[in-house]
């Protein structure tokens, strides 16, 4: 019992013929009308599946177990990323034999053996190694002589490598926005290939990782790289896949989704993708007449991430855009236990995308510029801008050039206007002042170019456990954005809603559930009496009236950072401390903080400008995520 594993799946059809010749033996491929036998009924029997498809067919199996019933020698022929052999003959096997590529001396060896003489050329080692069945017959021809033969051969391989490596996966290690995701990918990808090569057990390599993110942080495109990064095949699939094969029946999507498994695990070591995992959902949540239906479904997958048949080499990454959505049991310990969300790409993030997408064009221009414009953007938005300007300088017939990726990345039909530009950057610049003064650590400040995305600013939490004073620079910091806009405009606007919706919410808890404001009966946020709501209100103008003040002291260096903030969009920590200017001592802070805040202000929704705050300790309830990486 043999399985002789060639290096891509294009071998396999050729190898089985060449086998069933050489032994004289039966070979049942796929494909064919009928079983060709070639010497005699008693002799080896070759198995493998046909070039069109991954599964062999029913005759096959009954006549690999007629083989077996007769005592005659079965030699399996398949490939990592194609490896449908019938059960009996995996688990019989004796000796697996791996094939590798060509290399110039087998080329030579065949151009002798056809043509009648050597080349006085040869191949070079990556040419030989990529070499296809289709290559050889298209370019190997006794009247074309040894040399002819070769110099065709070369021809052939040149184009299609040229072809290939323009839409080849990159690897991991030269893509940029994913952050922690890329750092966890490196050391899974070198896990792998070792295990691969027999020196790491599985037990101590990664099984499994969660991408969390927006749509478009390329969370899809990670598995990819990543398995190019390890030099392993990927195999991907979808709930929405497994549902077409049959119009969704549940015995259909449960056995093509167990045989997607099934040919990972053959085929391991692999990565395996299923994306958009919270389409399952969360059986919690299911009612109606389609509980059973969805619940079976959610079951099935959990039999499959750690059921009897091992996964061993089997690297999972799932992906999702609502990881609140997703049952737990999937998240557990030992399946999904890991996440990474992977945020939105940073001006250098999104500098090197672009870079990636453009290629040779633009190759000695700076995109700094083109990346602040860009801030805001995702992976795929880089591709979208490039693909179009591309397009753009192809009909006006030129080379592309930076003004027309510029003209790209800008063109927008919610473009807000100048005062539109002003106030929203008179508002994000008042947190970043009142937050930098008061010693909370400052991440990013940004002005999109987009109205539906309005402007942001992100800070970091000066203590996990705030007490009564931190939180009472935190509303300082939640009000100083309103507070801006009446310094410079005499009155607000509605984009500070959510920043009053979030300060009240922290102020009331304070009040009503922490016990930092003399109470400590727990009641109800919700139906705070009269007396609190006053006492709430009154906090909220005090620390109201301290963000105005720090304003009005550092009035120089807010000025200068609203006029950065128009004129670069996008301003990191470094770069806000700069242009503020000294401003004598601040409260100190532990150098580690855990605690991230994000405001996000100015955004066009549904019900005009307003402003959105997430802070992780405004609500101590709810503040462990295992989501975070």
């Amino acid at each position: 019992m043999v399985i002789v594993e060639v290096p891509h799946e294009d071998w396999v059809e050729p190898m089985a013929t060449s086998l069933a010749a050489v032994f004289g033996a039966d070979s049942a491929l796929r494909g064919s009308k009928a079983h060709t036998a070639l010497g005699s009924r008693t002799g080896p029997m070759v198995v493998a599946p046909g070039s069109r498809g991954r599964h062999l067919d029913s005759d096959s199996r009954s006549r690999t177990a007629r083989a077996m019933r007769e005592h005659r020698t079965l030699i399996g022929v398949t490939a990592k990323s194609f490896a449908a052999l019938p059960d009996d003959l995996l688990r019989a096997c004796e000796e697996r034999l791996v094939i590798g590529r060509l290399d110039p001396d087998a080329v030579e060896l065949l151009l002798e053996h056809i043509v009648g003489n050597a080349p006085s050329g040869r191949l070079s080692e990556e040419a030989a190694s990529q070499i296809e069945p289709a290559d050889l017959r298209i370019a190997i021809h006794p009247a074309r002589g040894a040399e002819g033969a070769l110099d065709r051969l070369s021809a052939v391989l040149t184009k299609r490598l040229r072809r290939s490596r323009t839409t080849d996966v990159p690897l991991l290690q030269d893509l940029a926005g994913y952050g922690a995701a890329r750092e966890w990918g490196l050391a899974a990808a070198a896990d792998l290939a070792a295990y691969a090569r027999h020196v790491l057990p599985w037990a101590a390599c990664e099984s499994a990782v969660l991408l969390a993110g927006i749509p478009g942080t390329g969370k899809s495109s990670f598995a990819g790289a990543l398995a190019r990064q390890a030099g392993v095949p990927l195999f991907a699939g979808s709930l929405a896949q497994w549902q077409s094969a049959g119009e969704a029946h549940l015995g259909t999507t449960l056995k093509t989704m167990r045989g997607f498994f099934e040919a990972a695990r053959t085929a391991a070591p692999c990565v395996a993708l299923i994306d958009e995992l919270d389409s399952f959902g969360d059986r919690r949540n299911f009612d109606g007449y389609a509980r059973q239906y969805w619940t079976q479904l959610v079951n099935g997958l959990l039999e499959c991430l750690d059921g009897a048949a091992a996964r061993d080499g089997v690297l999972l990454v799932g992906t999702t855009n609502h990881r609140d959505r997703i049952d737990p049991a999937i998240l557990r310990s030992g399946r999904f236990d890991r996440c990474i969300t992977i945020a939105p790409p940073t001006i250098s993030d999104l500098a090197a995308i672009l870079r990636h997408h453009l290629g040779p064009d633009v190759a000695d221009v700076d995109l700094t510029d083109a990346a602040r414009r860009a801030v805001g953007g995702t992976g795929a938005d880089c591709a979208a801008w490039v693909r179009r300007a591309q397009g753009r300088a192809r009909r006006a017939d030129r080379d592309l050039s930076l003004t027309d990726l510029l003209v790209e990345i800008d063109a927008t039909d919610t473009a807000p206007t100048e005062a539109d530009e002003l106030r929203a950057a008179v508002h994000e610049s008042g947190h970043a002042v009142v937050a930098y003064v008061l010693g909370f650590g400052l991440r990013t400040v940004t002005l999109y170019r987009d109205a539906e995305r309005g402007a942001e600013t992100w800070i970091r939490a000066r203590h996990m456990y705030p007490t009564r004073a931190d939180l009472r620079d935190l509303l300082a910091v939640h009000l100083a954005g309103r507070a801006a806009e009446m310094l410079a405009f005499s009155e607000p606007t509605n984009g500070s809603a959510s920043d009053l919706v979030k300060a009240t919410e922290i102020c009331g808890h304070m009040h009503c559930s922490w016990g930092l404001e003399g109470r400590i009966a727990v009641r109800s946020v919700a139906r705070m009496p009269d007396s609190v709501a006053t006492a709430v209100e009154q906090d909220l103008r005090q620390v109201s009236n301290v963000a105005t003040t720090i304003l009005q002291v550092h009035k120089a260096g807010f000025d200068r950072l609203v006029e950065a903030l128009i004129a670069r969009r996008a301003l990191d920590g470094a770069e806000i401390a700069a242009t503020i200017g000294p401003i004598g001592p601040r409260p100190s802070r532990p150098p580690d903080d855990p605690g991230v805040e994000r405001t996000r202000e100015m955004g066009r929704g549904a019900e005009g400008s307003v402003a959105d705050l997430h802070v992780d300790v405004q609500s101590l309830e709810q503040r462990a995520d295992p989501c975070r990486s």
